[in-house]
């Protein structure tokens, strides 16, 4: 398979994904200021996993077909990523310092999950700027997207699983109020 196909793949779930993040807030039949503070930060990194490797995927293609450098696309490409990569990780760790480490907790997560999501991402950064820097494959690129879509996927399961637990424990507080 052409490396082409891979993005074009890859653009496709993504934006499939991003889509998922409306279900999400349908799913969940509450406006923008209904929802909690962790709630509305795994929903934007849910947006935010799956609109970077759209990006990424869109990019690589538009190097490819412009044939720049050639043997240079994914250096060029996983510069891009790493320049998109770092300041998304600096938002993650600025948005998780001001959450109570309580409400990660009640939201149904912990600081081990999010710390060991911060990890990989911080990996997927460092492997995106050695690629840019002296290696040029296409699969540290490829990798960088994969693990923002598995991002992704994880983020939109949390947002459900959650948010049914949530309310399946609302309805059983409610319907012990009523005996």
């Amino acid at each position: 398979m052409e490396m082409d196909r891979y993005l074009i793949a890859a653009a496709q779930t993504s934006l499939a994904l991003a889509g998922f993040a409306g279900v999400v807030a349908a799913y969940r039949n509450q406006s923008d200021r209904g929802w909690g503070e962790v709630e509305l930060l795994w929903l934007r990194l849910l947006l935010l996993n799956s609109i970077l490797p759209f990006s990424f995927s869109l990019v690589g293609i538009f190097i490819i077909a412009a044939g720049f450098w050639p043997g240079a696309e994914w250096r060029l490409s996983s510069g891009f990523a790493a320049a998109c990569l770092v300041p998304y990780a600096v938002f993650i760790v600025r948005k998780l310092r001001g959450i109570a480490p309580e409400a990660l907790q009640k939201a149904g997560s912990g600081l081990l999950v999010s710390r060991t999501l911060y990890g990989a991402l911080v990996v997927i950064s460092l492997l995106q700027l050695w690629n840019a820097a002296f290696r040029a494959a296409f699969w540290p690129f490829f990798a960088a997207i994969l693990a923002l879509i598995l991002g992704a996927v994880f983020q939109f399961a949390r947002l459900v699983i959650t948010s049914h637990g949530q309310e399946a424990a609302d309805r059983n507080n409610d319907n012990s109020e009523d005996r």
